[in-house]
């Protein structure tokens, strides 16, 4: 079958411009996807200039055996020739179809930069509109806690409504899958604090208690903090995307609509993963830490292993455990709700499940600063 080629045909008449289409004007023409649509304009746009009287456009398609976006695109252009030299465009002779798509075109503004600048604001606008987003971003917070508190209560009481196994897989997930991960960064940490300590013990020919700087640095606070930092980014962040992307998928509501509470089915599982396999990461990365310190002991400061493990179990006692293992659990928690919340809040689309989860590791990781200095002054006062 022969290609029927587009073409047009322009007349100018007492005023009136007129333009008649035939063949085949689709996206599939050859010679439409090739230079039609700009030998189109330069032409108007000469005709324009020839006939600056000219007061009305209209076009006829009688003989048009097919169109598609690529006609509409070009009319459109037209459209945009006519406002910018004032001239009526008439649509009486066009598709209905069409003409009421080139209505809706012309009722959305133009992106151009006039209608785009942006609105200044005061200083002190700024301030209230922030300080008023983060009390509603807190009373969400709370809200959120206090759900999660009933639904543990109501677990403690044997009503709760999850999946054990939800649970078994969520602490398979934040622990053994967390320890290499978890097992490189605090020998790296406990490393770099003993070469650090080395470096000033040697001074003052105290180089034997660098074992009992590291072994209490790691295992009363920074063994925790490293590991729940590395937790906010990896589980934390896990948990916003994977509730974020349920509810945009709206399981979320198919749960709610079968009776059971995402509350207890979803987010309960992830705190109790993470509340009990916190504190056994903390006391496997204060391990590590202390074994990153006894080599830098070793190496630097010729100090044996022995010696280095004695003075470690003589400083270490059960005060600095308790307190390390009572932090990681406070850890723990903050890094399951800040994710599950993040994630039940989420938008409903992809960038806001990208927002969600940017959004969990930043805040779990400032709460979690804030909450360790806290404890750390209720320690010293406590004089734990």
């Amino acid at each position: 079958m022969d290609k029927v080629f587009p073409e047009f045909q322009i007349s100018y008449n007492d005023s009136l411009l007129d333009i008649k289409l035939k063949g085949d004007w689709t996206l599939d023409s050859d010679v439409l996807a090739s230079r039609m649509p700009d030998d189109f304009e330069v032409e108007l746009e000469q005709q324009f200039k020839n006939n600056p009287k000219i007061e009305s456009v209209i076009i006829t398609m009688d003989q048009v055996i097919a169109w598609n976006s690529a006609l509409l695109t070009t009319i459109l252009c037209l459209t945009e020739l006519c406002k910018e030299h004032q001239v009526q465009f008439d649509m009486a002779q066009l598709p209905l179809e069409m003409s009421r798509v080139i209505e809706l075109s012309s009722k959305i503004p133009s992106r151009s930069p006039q209608n785009y600048q942006a609105k200044e604001s005061s200083f002190l606008y700024n301030v209230g509109y922030n300080v008023i987003a983060s009390i509603k971003d807190v009373g969400e917070v709370i809200a959120f806690i206090s759900e999660a508190s009933v639904a543990f209560f109501s677990m403690l009481k044997g009503k709760a409504v999850y999946r054990s196994s939800d649970t078994w897989l969520i602490m398979q997930q934040s622990g053994a899958e967390a320890m290499p991960i978890v097992s490189l960064l605090n020998f790296l940490v406990g490393a770099i604090l003993g070469y650090i300590g080395a470096m000033q013990l040697e001074k003052f020919g105290a180089e034997i208690f660098i074992g009992d700087m590291v072994g209490v640095a790691m295992t009363r606070e920074i063994a925790a903090i490293i590991t729940a930092i590395i937790m906010a980014g990896r589980t934390g962040a896990a948990f916003a995307a994977q509730l974020g992307t349920m509810k945009v998928n709206e399981e979320i509501d198919a749960l709610r609509s079968m009776g059971m509470p995402p509350m207890e089915f979803l987010v309960l599982p992830r705190m109790i993963g993470m509340m009990l396999m916190m504190p056994l990461l903390a006391i496997y990365a204060s391990f590590m830490g202390i074994l990153g310190g006894a080599l830098v002991a070793y190496t630097m400061l010729h100090i044996t292993l022995e010696q280095y493990v004695g003075v470690v179990i003589k400083s270490i006692g059960l005060n600095d455990i308790g307190a390390g293992i009572f932090m990681s659990m406070v850890f723990g928690v903050i890094v399951a709700v800040v994710g599950c919340q993040k994630g039940m809040s989420c938008g409903s689309s992809a960038e806001a499940v990208g927002a969600s989860t940017t959004s969990a590791v930043v805040t779990a990781t400032v709460i979690i600063f804030i909450c360790a200095a806290i404890l750390t002054v209720i320690y010293g006062v406590l004089g734990i």
